[in-house]
């Protein structure tokens, strides 16, 4: 038996959750939706920081009122531009948080709106707009620092979603790493590196495209990857939107016809160990030294309560048939779990996002983990949330866990199993 996919995509401006009005470009979010003769899927792009997790199940449950789209078949991703609310202590007001939720629900009901006959095509191509950020210094110590040695994910992936007429409805493309080349270099708001993509894809592909297609970027796990140069102002980002933009369009031309076929899902909810905290007198003494630093606050009261803490941390996987999956995982990966989902995934086409369906702190990797002091800005024991209470690192096992679960979900996929798991 066939069966007919259909395809619908939105775009609307999210600048005004901002409570500012300098803006250097508008803040976007996007949806796809794809949806067989069962079930619909939404994958929704946000030009945001990121999302903690309880914020992030209020849009959820939004989309779902709106659409009666399951949560479990919805992921919201963040571009994690650091010139949009989401990152460095910065939120918005609880007047703008009911705001977006409205928005984006709104936004996936228009998708479902425009589902339409469609055809899928996935393609790979090599770019690479950042470097590893972790570089060790003589005396031991990880420091913030291009790392031309260090992992990368070199590839661009792009997903075209063609109309009944071959013409574009939408283009999805993914690549991992940080937003953060206009970061500080200007107060004002905007989508950094991904919105010059998409302006610079516009005029690649501009012949192919309706007036109403959706370009929309999805970012990948890039905790450990800096778009570069950090900081290098708007030229510079302009140059790496121009050729992420270039990768992108080259992906799309040699992209690969995924023939239609039953969507499937699945989600996990993992519960994540952290370390115990330092003791309450080495943080009575952090306090002393750093009076100004609420993170040490914070974590006096972790340690007075002798609670051992766990972060939850959801992951989901979206395919059509047996040769296109997406998978997506919540908080701020190092590049080597997307490196290792991409290696052992049974999928002829993989997509692995990260900072998606909420993002927290950093999950750094079991070597990472164990140089304890010496481990960086990302993985020592006094990691920093940018959002939400958590205050220390994971036990270094985690990795093996994600890793696990990573190769048990896609196996699932691929074998046709819908399920959700906590």
């Amino acid at each position: 038996m066939n069966t007919t996919l259909r395809a619908g995509a939105a775009e609307t401006p999210i600048t005004k959750i901002k409570d500012r009005p300098e803006v250097y470009a508008e803040l976007y979010a996007r949806a796809l939706v794809v949806a067989d003769d069962e079930k619909r899927l939404a994958i929704v792009t946000a030009d945001f920081g990121q999302f903690p997790l309880d914020y992030n199940k209020v849009l959820l449950d939004a989309i779902y009122r709106a659409t009666d789209i399951p949560p479990e078949h919805i992921v919201i991703n963040c571009s994690h531009t650091h010139n949009a609310p989401g990152v460095d202590g910065r939120w918005i007001t609880e007047e703008s948080e009911a705001w977006l939720a409205n928005c984006l629900a709104e936004l996936v009901a228009d998708a479902v709106v425009a589902l339409e006959p469609a055809t899928l095509r996935a393609g790979r191509a090599s770019g690479q707009i950042g470097y590893n950020r972790r570089l060790m210094n003589d005396d031991g110590y990880i420091t913030m620092a291009p790392n031309p040695e260090g992992p990368v994910v070199p590839w661009v992936d792009v997903l075209g979603v063609d109309d009944a007429n071959g013409q574009l409805i939408a283009v999805l493309f993914s690549h991992a790493a940080h937003p953060v080349i206009v970061h500080w270099a200007s107060d004002e708001m905007g989508a950094d590196y991904p919105g010059y993509a998409v302006n610079h894809l516009r005029n690649f592909i501009g012949a192919d495209l309706k007036p109403e297609t959706v370009l929309m970027f999805a970012q990948g796990c890039a905790a450990d990857i800096n778009g570069y140069p950090l900081r290098g102002g708007f030229s510079a980002c302009d140059v790496a939107g121009l050729a992420l933009a270039f990768a992108a369009a080259q992906a799309l031309s040699t992209a690969e016809e995924v023939r239609s076929a039953p969507l499937k899902a699945r989600s996990v909810l993992l519960n994540l160990p952290f370390r115990s905290p330092p003791s309450v007198a080495e943080c009575e003494q952090l306090i002393a030294e750093f009076p100004d630093d609420e993170r040490y606050v914070a974590l006096l009261e972790v340690a007075k309560s002798g609670e051992k803490r766990t972060l939850p941390f959801p992951m989901s996987g979206f395919a059509v048939g047996d040769a296109l999956c997406f998978l997506s995982v919540s908080h701020e990966l190092f590049s080597e779990y997307q490196l290792f989902a991409d290696e052992n995934s049974p999928f002829r086409h993989t997509f692995v996002f990260g900072y998606t369906n909420g993002s927290e702190v950093y999950v750094a990797t079991q070597r990472a983990y164990e140089l304890g002091l010496r481990g960086g800005y990302e993985a020592g024991p006094r990691n920093h949330a940018l959002s939400g209470p958590y205050r220390l690192a994971l036990e270094p096992f985690v990795e093996g866990v994600i890793q696990e679960e990573m190769v048990s979900l896609l196996g699932a996929l691929r074998r046709g199993k819908t399920i959700c798991e906590t």
